[in-house]
């Protein structure tokens, strides 16, 4: 063995990059497990687990060496937890973005009679409305046409600026409350046409069955709701990206201030 493999300071900082890798690999993969597609059970384990270490390798040059790294187990186990819960904390805003649309898809169904038809969703593996199921898929689209997969990335980044590794999640509780709450007002604004137009129908329909009780209200309900439906639904389609483009754009921001950022 020649003497500079023999050196301890080789050795030291060989460990030093090694931990530093797994750490940061610890904050990308609760990243990537939460984006939409990349995370998805579809996907198999062993391309996001490349595409992890490949993200990791890259980025690594510019990620900041904390001043102090674990020197034993238990504190390494510790500090990749914090940095994985950091991760999905990050992708998460994206998800629920997402779960909003899809939360909007499933009280159309409600009102057009389509709850009553559930089928598995293949990128989730539940079951899942028709309508929530395919903005769900529009919408995943929309993520990687914008780009947002690019800056959640940077955004995974810049949050080393915000939350260094060693200072726990600074998790803004009060923020991630409004937030959720705000997605769910986003998923209702969302739904709103279609709930408007059906709500109306059920109102002409219930006046009408008090001056004609001889009307077959249930016949005629299903097929009228669900054609009303269906047509603002296409109306809502095609409104959706410069709907939801604004709300994917400001993720990162959002993930970000959920940090303290």
């Amino acid at each position: 063995m020649t003497p500079t493999l023999m050196s301890t300071s080789v050795w030291a900082i060989t460990g030093a990059k090694a931990v530093l890798w797994v750490l940061v690999l610890t904050r990308m993969t609760g990243l990537l497990a939460t984006l939409p597609i990349l995370g998805s059970e579809q996907v198999p384990l062993q391309l996001r687990a490349a595409l992890g270490a490949l993200l990791t390798t890259v980025l690594l040059p510019v990620i900041p060496v904390p001043a102090h790294l674990p020197s034993g187990l238990p504190e390494l186990v510790g500090l990749m937890a914090s940095e994985l819960a950091i991760g999905l904390l990050l992708g998460s805003v994206v998800a629920w973005i997402l779960e909003a649309v899809s939360f909007a898809g499933t009280l159309m169904d409600t009102q057009m009679g389509f709850s009553f038809v559930q089928f598995l969703d293949p990128a989730t593996s539940q079951s899942a409305s028709i309508s929530g199921s395919l903005m769900m898929q529009i919408s995943a689209l929309l993520v990687f046409l914008t780009g947002l997969h690019h800056q959640m990335i940077l955004a995974l980044v810049d949050s080393y600026r915000i939350a260094p590794m060693g200072q726990g999640v600074p998790m803004q509780a009060f923020g991630l409350i409004m937030l959720i709450g705000q997605m769910l007002g986003k998923g209702f604004q969302l739904a709103f046409p279609v709930l408007a137009v059906l709500f109306l129908i059920d109102l002409i329909l219930g006046v009408s069955g008090k001056f004609m009780p001889q009307l077959q209200l249930l016949q005629l309900s299903f097929p009228l709701k669900i054609a009303l439906g269906m047509t603002v639904l296409g109306l809502v389609l095609r409104e959706l990206g410069p709907w939801l483009t604004p709300l994917l754009a400001s993720a990162p921001k959002l993930a970000l201030k959920l940090l303290g950022g």
